[in-house]
């Protein structure tokens, strides 16, 4: 077996634990709540690729911290993650059908009770966090302020305002690089950086991590906007030309491909300073942007 198969093999074992610990996080015995649980169900284990847990994990490698004590943290981040998808396809934001190759949350449950699915996955977020026993409470802290500042207004809250608000084939690109620097990147950068607050990062390393993240976001809808613009809805698995301004409409497909790899090749540049040890950085970077989904 070569070095990428052992870490493909890393990374699907990563899911499939991290499938687990979110069983354990989300379950919920009490009757009443059984459909609003199926709601939370139905979109948390459909199929996500557990992205930013795996970055999670990966930096918390970089810097010798125990899984242990990223647990509640991975699995935080994909409640939240979750949480938006739920939220976004919503008939009065993004008003998309399709999510992961099946109808979305709002189309089954509801749309009040997909939007209650999509708070308690947010507030669950927090609070698997403050009471892990394994983080020391200014660690605890300062994780809580990170995420809670990513999902406000001025991360992901407010990308997807200028996103329903200020969109369109006519927007310039700093309107466009501030909808996906808040709403697409914002959560993959938190991903890396709270892992690095918890593995005591140097300021250096944090900046390091904090720009292959956002460049690589930046890569990764870029090639959504491709997806889009040039997928198939049964590959894809979601509403396609839904999209009502993006890098397709601002630049075009081949721009749009030669900026994919421009992000990409600062992604990769940025990682640099861990030497020998950005390996697991590098395949993650290749994977999402080898995707057709």
């Amino acid at each position: 077996m070569n070095q990428m198969e052992k870490i493909l093999d890393y990374f699907g074992e990563t899911k499939d634990f991290i499938d687990a610990k979110l069983k354990q996080y989300m379950t919920n015995e009490e009757p009443l709540l059984k459909v609003l649980q199926e709601s939370i169900n139905y979109t948390l284990y459909s199929g996500g690729k557990r992205i930013r847990p795996l970055f999670c994990f990966i930096v918390g490698e970089l810097f010798d911290v125990p899984r242990e004590k990223l647990f509640s943290l991975a699995c935080a981040l994909e409640m939240i993650h979750t949480a938006s998808l739920i939220m976004d396809d919503l008939p009065h934001m993004d008003d998309a059908r399709i999510r992961r190759g099946k109808p979305a949350n709002h189309l089954i449950y509801g749309q009040d009770v997909a939007a209650l699915a999509s708070i308690g996955l947010l507030t669950r977020a927090y609070e698997v966090v403050l009471n892990d026993a394994e983080l020391p409470d200014d660690k605890k802290t300062q994780v809580v302020r990170k995420l809670a500042h990513v999902v406000g207004i001025d991360e992901m809250v407010g990308g997807q305002f200028v996103d329903l608000k200020f969109s369109g084939e006519s927007m310039e690109y700093s309107t466009l690089e501030y909808i996906h620097a808040h709403k697409t990147a914002s959560l993959f950068v938190a991903s890396g950086t709270t892992a690095a607050i918890i593995g005591e990062a140097t300021d250096d390393e944090i900046h390091a991590l904090k720009t292959y993240a956002k460049n690589l976001g930046f890569a990764f809808q870029i090639l959504d906007d491709l997806l889009d613009s040039t997928g198939k809805i049964e590959e894809v698995g979601k509403s396609l030309k839904n999209d009502k301004g993006g890098f397709i409409a601002l630049y075009g497909i081949e721009k749009s491909k030669q900026l994919l790899q421009e992000y990409t090749n600062k992604a990769f540049e940025a990682i640099k300073i861990f030497g020998d040890k950005n390996d697991k950085l590098v395949a993650l970077g290749q994977v999402l942007l080898k995707r057709e989904s």
